[in-house]
């Protein structure tokens, strides 16, 4: 299958070691003589913090399936540390992203782990942190500004450069001098919208294409019913596509659904996404959508909260990033990303 990516950091990460703060192992991880965040699903390795810190956890919007799949790996792996979190959801709003950030301050958290809604405007959350000497961990997105940590995530510019070699390869299979393509883009300057755009975009124009595709591009929120609804109002205007792509697989999923209606199913490739969803993968299986492009939450999650635990504790000499690389998702690997996302989406 194609390497498994997103499995562990990439080979040049350097090898970090933590033996606990105030010397020796914690019982619970005392069959994991270290945390070895250099190896594959280091994030799994079992851990015991030395207190019960209080770490606060900002989200972008755990209305997007992703996002929820994360704060289940963050809850449940505040609960083998022995961590108390207290949790805010931003609702992709920077202010009341702020909001909830000057109120876990005002908790007396240790940290906060921060996932920002902005690459500009989450600033004032991360400086809020700083002036008040409460220590920044990113994790799945990276805010640019302010004094942090570590970021424990992926390089989201990385999907979008996966989703424009898709179409590449797409575009040389299918033989034609131009393609149509409906592009479901998130929700209008949430930071991995704007990125993956770019990557997909970029990788375009170096192949030669920047010309070759016709885009019809609407955002639908990172929403399965609103991309429905979208691809419908499309497809009704125009049925002469070739292909779908969507940031994120809620919205592929959606436009799956408006394909079928329309009877165009085998006509109009669902060609790509991103995330790694279970019913993306069955769809896959199927023959229904092409690919995806998995990120891991549970690595972002799990991964996030225990290097905020082993800071806390004592390690400062974590990496400033600690990458999980994506992996792109077709029937020749889809059964073994399957056992992943059925592991981390509770299927």
């Amino acid at each position: 299958m194609k390497a498994l990516r997103s499995l562990g950091l990439a080979a040049s990460a350097a090898l970090f070691l933590f033996a606990g703060a105030s010397g020796g192992l914690s019982p619970m991880a005392a069959h994991a003589e270290y945390v070895d965040v250099g190896k594959a699903e280091w994030w799994l390795t079992p851990y015991k913090s030395s207190k019960e810190w209080t770490i606060g956890v900002s989200y972008t919007d755990t209305s997007i399936s992703y996002i929820a799949a994360l704060q289940k790996a963050v809850q449940a792996k505040a609960k083998e540390m022995g961590v108390k979190i207290i949790e805010v959801d931003a609702k992709n709003d920077t202010n009341v992203e702020l909001a909830n950030v000057e109120s876990l301050l005002q908790q007396h958290i240790d940290l906060l782990l921060l996932e920002g809604a902005s690459l500009k405007a989450s600033v004032a959350s991360i400086e809020a942190a700083n002036k008040a000497n409460v220590p920044v961990v990113h994790f799945n997105i990276l805010a640019e500004g302010g004094h942090y940590v570590t970021f424990v995530g992926s390089n989201q510019i990385e999907s979008g450069i996966d989703m424009g070699n898709q179409i590449v390869k797409l575009y040389k299979q299918l033989g034609k001098p131009k393609l149509k393509g409906v592009y479901m883009r998130g929700i209008a300057g949430y930071i991995t919208d704007e990125i993956r755009n770019k990557g997909v975009k970029d990788t375009l124009a170096k192949a030669g294409l920047g010309d070759k595709i016709e885009w019809t591009e609407q955002y639908a929120d990172f929403s399965r019913a609103k991309a429905q609804s979208v691809a419908e109002s499309i497809l009704a205007k125009s049925q002469d596509y070739d292909f779908i792509i969507a940031n994120g697989d809620d919205m592929i999923l959606g436009a799956l659904g408006a394909v079928k209606a329309a009877g165009l199913l085998g006509k109009v490739l669902l060609y790509t996404s991103v995330d790694g969803l279970p019913e993306t993968l069955d769809a896959i299986k199927a023959g229904e959508i092409v690919s995806t492009i998995f990120q891991n939450p549970e690595g972002q999650g799990e991964g996030g909260i225990l290097a905020a635990a082993m800071y806390l504790d004592g390690d400062k000499n974590l990496p400033k990033e600690i990458l999980i690389p994506f992996v792109p998702t077709d029937k020749s690997n889809v059964d073994e990303i399957m056992k992943i996302a059925d592991r981390v989406y509770g299927k």
